[in-house]
């Protein structure tokens, strides 16, 4: 009797399987719907992130201590900026449009998507080529301090992302090059597979572009 009490309730046992008998594949509207809500939590989290540079900006430029927030001569390139700010954008809308046309099942999405992820990488070329030119560091008072980490680690959000937008436009010109069996179901059709993922990586790139915008408006116009 005690034995049988030490015994977990039933329905907490996984019911067994027919030897045999294989187990289902996932639907797919499952995989699409749990891309679709990583990707927001994701940029939630980010936004939580970049909100301790967005805090340190405005509160050590409230104190200004010793009038060293910000020494005469420290500043970026207004040119880089407004250079950087507009690549992004457009490469934002050319990633909406890949999308769009994958959707639509139109094949030349790939083009929209490879336009995109160039024009990204020109943007990380120009960070960078600014870093090279500039005239302080990240020691030369509260500003620059709040401006290279923030931009620093805004560069690589930026690569992370297009790469995950690459690893799609990879897997199209892998399936075009040596496309799959009719036989193997939906993996003959390997925009249906994805589209999800490029979606969610399309929104995302979109939310970094805006806030790359946000970050352009507060450390070089405010």
């Amino acid at each position: 009797m005690a034995e049988a009490s030490q015994q977990p309730p039933l329905r907490h046992r996984v019911p067994a399987v027919e030897l045999g008998v294989e187990i289902p594949p996932e639907p797919p509207d499952i995989g699409a719907r749990q891309l679709y809500l990583a990707a927001r939590m994701m940029a939630g989290a980010t936004v939580f992130f970049f909100l301790a540079f967005a805090f340190a900006y405005f509160y050590l430029r409230s104190l200004n201590q010793q009038h060293m927030w910000r020494p005469k001569g420290v500043g970026p390139e207004q040119g880089f900026g407004v250079a950087i700010v507009v690549v992004l954008v457009i490469s934002a809308l050319l990633a909406y449009d890949s999308k769009r046309l994958m959707a639509r099942t139109l094949r030349r999405w790939m083009t929209a998507a490879a336009a995109s992820l160039v024009l990204g990488l020109a943007a990380v070329a120009l960070q960078c080529i600014e870093y090279a030119t500039q005239n302080f560091g990240p020691a030369s008072g509260a500003y620059a301090s709040v401006y290279c980490g923030w931009t620093a680690f805004y560069t690589l959000l930026m690569l992370g992302t297009l790469y995950w937008i690459e690893t799609h436009v990879a897997t199209e010109l892998r399936a075009r090059r040596a496309p799959a069996p009719a036989a193997q179901g939906d993996i003959a059709n390997p925009d249906w597979l994805i589209l999800p993922g490029l979606d969610a990586a399309v929104f995302f790139w979109t939310f970094v572009v805006g806030l790359g915008v946000l970050t352009w408006v507060i450390l070089y116009l405010v």
